[in-house]
């Protein structure tokens, strides 16, 4: 599979991408980071804000490359499974490791508290902390265009 082929079966649409869009995405993730780093926040409030900032990671490199998820059903996993077709191959661990917290999330947004441990948490936190630097990277490699002055 390739995004193209995603594309072709409507998963995907095509759409160019810009640097304000890029920036404003990048912004979301810091804020969404920020906030699972605050003091006093439940396991869940953690795990939640840190599974945002991933979710928008996906976007931004998806984003880069031209292409949107419509909106509907499977919009999150989409943006998620395309990971391995922007970053690469070596990153579709990482695509798999969202996609279940994602799973891991929806319980506890919408069914039950306490769902996850301050370790998962934790991990996932520091997962997409690596993560945001090695989108950043690849950003400067592949779409310097779209890299924020800021960054």
């Amino acid at each position: 599979m390739s995004l193209e082929q995603w594309s072709r079966n409507g998963w995907l649409q095509r759409l160019d991408s810009a640097l304000p869009e890029i920036q404003k995405l990048l912004q979301v993730v810091d804020r969404e980071l920020s906030d699972a780093r605050a003091e006093g926040i439940s396991a869940d409030g953690k795990f939640e804000h840190a599974y945002t900032a991933a979710l928008q990671l996906c976007m931004v490199s998806l984003r880069a490359e031209g292409y949107q998820v419509p909106k509907g059903a499977s919009r999150h996993k989409r943006a998620i499974g395309s990971l391995r077709y922007t970053l690469g191959e070596p990153w579709a661990e990482t695509a798999d490791y969202i996609e279940l917290c994602s799973r891991q999330r929806g319980f506890a947004m919408y069914e039950r508290i306490n769902v996850v441990s301050d370790e998962d948490a934790d991990e996932l936190l520091s997962k997409v902390e690596h993560l945001r630097g090695e989108v950043v990277h690849w950003l400067k490699t592949n779409h310097r265009e779209l890299v924020p002055p800021n960054i």
